[in-house]
């Protein structure tokens, strides 16, 4: 069975990161295994829109981007 049937649609977006994302257990990174941007960036679809994963794991995680904070994935 693939990731996508695991994810079906309609799942809340929390879990469909959780479900794209492993854990690197050497550097206690998590790593992106959905889909790529062109420009090599993790992304994901969110309330309509292609964005990029690592900013919304951020959101849902953290809370919101303040203005003219920077994400970096350092991994």
């Amino acid at each position: 069975m693939n990731r996508r049937e695991l994810v079906p649609r309609g799942t809340p977006i929390k879990e469909r990161l959780e479900a794209w994302s492993i854990p690197e257990p050497n550097s206690g990174c998590t790593l992106w295994v959905g889909a790529i941007s062109g420009s090599g960036y993790g992304s994901i679809s969110f309330e309509g829109k292609l964005r990029l994963a690592h900013r919304v794991a951020y959101e849902q995680f953290v809370g919101p981007i303040p203005e003219g904070l920077q994400i970096d994935h350092l991994c």
